[in-house]
């Protein structure tokens, strides 16, 4: 197989036409299947770079196309590596921009070396000018990225106040004194059109750009702080008062966040979010405990109109209910033999074995002879299926009679009910009031 392979260093070239350019030139010279990465090459690590060396490896790849060689990496010692290992397992290597010819020879040497060692010349040319242009942001205490909510830039990369969110990140600062993160995110989305998550909230009141300080995370793993640079926010006397105040509320209650027994089962019928606890969560206040979509939680009626809450205890006696209505219906099913008979017979192995049957009565030949053999394999797979299937259904009615007794509930832990929800039920939705509305998986006990 011509397998092709292309890379971009950053996501900003994937988004342009780099990255497009150099497939569909791939896709002239007559690769079958392309590859690519948006990494640097001088990274070894690339994904579908150790993929395409593997597939050479492994005798799927015939030949290997790139537009370019330092396509292939940024480094001479990595460069060699890869061409050395294509000619050991006899992978031709076409480079689009410089036909290298005979690899093997002295003159196909040189020109690799020369062309590698451009390439990662080049490579270290750009790492010494953002090095350069670091430094440069730095000793003139410029502000890296995107400015923290109710700042902005001004002509020289510093932090700025914006001139509309200014007066809304104050009115923030104001709030978090009395309000928790979630009923601040709710009502930014409703006053200000804003969508802000809590924990977008909590980050950005650590930002030391709040304060009028630039912060720099230099290589090393230290910190570079440059202090009061700029026009502050909140003071620190406000951002201790505030850290006290909100310390406790992101820290989890094993209790209270303990995995509930639908989790990844249960969501909103109007958005399709999913449902979340909210009010106690401890053991003592269990009967308090109920779901709400999380998106109405979080933001209001600006995302979703299903505002109704539902208690946890009731959510667990209707699951119960319906799994016990599954249970039912699928017993009978079994005991009038309709889903029985589906897993004791199956036309094609039926067929598989009429066929060998005629095969075995005709003369003797090689075609014949191979014919008998590919059926008899043909018929082995299709009973080893038919096993593993009907070992399946025999263990889904084994734990469907279960359910079917009165007591089996009873002593059932959440994590226990929480496996057999994951086993039998798709999803559960809940579009307001007490009713719920369930679907169950359509594989079950079906050959």
């Amino acid at each position: 197989m011509r397998i092709g392979y292309a890379r971009v260093s950053t996501r900003h070239q994937a988004d342009t036409e780099a990255l497009d350019q150099q497939i569909n030139r791939l896709e002239k010279a007559g690769a079958e299947k392309i590859l690519y990465d948006i990494e640097s090459g001088r990274k070894d690590t690339r994904k579908n770079f150790n993929q395409l060396i593997n597939l050479a490896k492994n005798g799927v790849a015939t030949e290997i196309i790139v537009t370019r060689l330092d396509r292939l990496g940024r480094n001479v010692i990595s460069i060699h590596r890869t061409i050395e290992t294509l000619q050991k397992v006899g992978v031709k290597l076409t480079i689009l921009d410089s036909p290298l010819g005979n690899t093997n020879s002295a003159f196909g040497w040189l020109t690799i070396n020369n062309i590698a060692g451009l390439a990662e010349f080049e490579s270290r040319l750009l790492s010494e000018r953002v090095s350069f242009g670091t430094e440069y942001f730095r000793s003139n205490l410029k502000y890296f990225g995107k400015p923290p909510f109710g700042y902005t830039k001004d002509e020289n990369s510093k932090c700025t106040p914006h001139p509309t969110n200014w007066a809304i990140a104050k009115e923030i600062i104001h709030r978090l004194y009395e309000n928790s993160f979630t009923s601040l995110s709710r009502w930014l989305v409703e006053k200000h059109s804003i969508k802000m998550y809590p924990t977008s909230i909590l980050k950005w009141l650590h930002n030391p750009a709040l304060r009028g300080h630039t912060f720099y995370k230099l290589k090393t793993g230290e910190t570079e702080k440059h202090y009061g640079t700029h026009e502050a926010l909140i003071t620190q006397q406000q951002y201790e008062e505030l850290s006290k105040l909100t310390s406790f509320l992101h820290k989890k209650d094993p209790a209270k966040f303990k995995t509930h027994f639908l989790a990844g089962l249960f969501r909103c019928g109007i958005c399709g979010a999913g449902m979340s606890k909210t009010g106690g969560g401890s053991k003592e206040s269990n009967n308090s405990l109920r779901f709400q979509c999380i998106k109405y939680k979080k933001f209001g009626k600006s995302v979703c109109n299903n505002s109704k809450q539902i208690s946890a205890s009731i959510v667990k006696k209707i699951t119960i209910g319906e799994l016990i209505k599954f249970a039912e219906s699928i017993l009978d099913a079994v005991n009038s033999s309709t889903i029985a008979k589906q897993i004791e017979t199956s036309e094609e192995l039926l067929a598989l074995k009429h066929q060998l049957a005629t095969l075995q009565t005709l003369p003797k030949n090689n075609l014949i002879n191979s014919t008998i053999a590919e059926t008899e394999y043909q018929i082995k797979i299709h009973e080893q299926h038919k096993s593993v299937r009907e070992s399946k259904s025999e263990e889904d009615i084994y734990i469907i009679e279960a359910l079917n007794q009165a007591d089996f509930f009873e002593e059932l832990s959440d994590s226990e009910l929480r496996a057999i929800c994951l086993r039998f039920i798709e999803s559960v939705k809940y579009n307001g009031g007490k009713e719920l509305v369930f679907a169950f998986h359509s594989r079950l006990l079906l050959p």
